[in-house]
């Protein structure tokens, strides 16, 4: 009886020490952005952080600028569970969470807090209904982070009005929220791919793109665009997820230190981006960019034409009740 005891003992001991073995836990994660953008620097932090705390059981292998594929390839990838995570802005995955359209609502969050956001995104009934969703469908929602910073506009024509923006030939992503919110400025939409986007501006197949200050910068996009102009239109938010089975297959243990890592990882980013919307804009300006600051009043004709045709493509797409909770949770 003792003999077969020291038997049970040792093989729990071996099973526990397979299941702390380094490595076992691998994620592999991807996103578009350039090197050392912000997400690409989450991303990497991230695994800094997850390893340490974990003696890399769980390991982490980056892979920058779309090297694993476009995002609706990468977005498949992490729903099949070919790779483990994603830091990335939402807006390329709306095809695969619908409920993410309603971040593509121009102004909706113009003047609103980083504490307010935050809420709204991470602890509030709309974030009930957009995590829910992603579960559904495979995904876990680590976190939003964000620092009340928004995507802003280059472009090689001085813009100085709401006005200014008719007949604009700008690039867009491949989203019919954000072409209508261009097309109804009177602007020309252009989907192009980033990969080409450099060259198109150089070129003058496109005018403008619009982009956060880090991901222009770090695009070079101060080396083929004269003018940045402060549009404040849509959130610069960075969205983690991973696979939802690989989450759920770690042990209670791994899984309370990943998601310690991930929310220190999430407060490295949201300091990042605080400091991006000062310094990354300096930098480009230092370049050689003209800033344009549009005044309220030139904001609030952008959202007045732009709010309205974009939240009625939404509802029309998600119906009712998810705008709705959107729209409530940010009062």
């Amino acid at each position: 009886m003792k003999k077969l005891l020291a038997l049970v003992l040792v093989l729990c001991c071996c099973a526990c020490a397979s299941a702390a073995s380094k490595g076992e836990f691998l994620y592999v994660m991807g996103h578009g952005a350039a090197e050392n953008s912000i997400g690409d620097l989450y991303c990497k932090k991230f695994k800094e952080l997850v390893e340490a705390k974990t003696d890399g059981v769980v390991a982490v292998d980056v892979y920058s600028g779309n090297q694993l594929g476009g995002y609706p390839e990468m977005m498949q990838s992490l729903r099949d569970g070919d790779i483990g995570g994603m830091i990335f802005q939402p807006s390329p995955a709306v095809s695969f969470v619908p409920e993410l359209a309603v971040l593509d609502i121009p102004y909706a969050f113009l003047g609103m807090n980083q504490a307010q956001i935050d809420k709204c995104l991470n602890d509030s009934e709309f974030s009930k209904i957009l995590y829910e969703s992603f579960s559904q469908k495979g995904y876990k929602v680590m976190s939003f982070a964000e620092a009340a910073t928004f995507r802003e506009t280059t472009a090689n024509k001085e813009i100085k009005t709401a006005a200014d923006f008719k007949g604009l030939n700008i690039r867009t992503l491949e989203n019919n929220n954000h072409i209508a919110f261009w097309r109804a400025l009177g602007a020309n939409p252009t989907p192009v791919a980033f990969s080409e986007l450099y060259l198109s501006l150089q070129q003058g197949l496109v005018d403008a793109q619009e982009n956060p200050y880090d991901t222009a910068l770090n695009a070079g996009f101060p080396e083929v665009q004269k003018y940045l102009i402060e549009t404040h239109h849509i959130l610069y938010p960075n969205l983690f997820v991973v696979n939802k089975e690989l989450y759920e297959s770690m042990p209670d243990d791994i899984k309370a230190k990943f998601n310690e890592a991930a929310a220190e990882a999430k407060e490295f980013a949201v300091n990042l981006m605080k400091d991006s919307a000062e310094t990354d804009k300096q930098k480009m300006i230092a370049a050689g960019m003209t800033e344009i600051i549009l005044p309220d009043s030139e904001l609030a004709k952008m959202k007045e034409a732009g709010l309205p045709a974009v939240e009625k493509l939404v509802r029309e797409s998600l119906g009712d009740s998810v705008v709705d909770a959107f729209m409530n949770s940010l009062k």
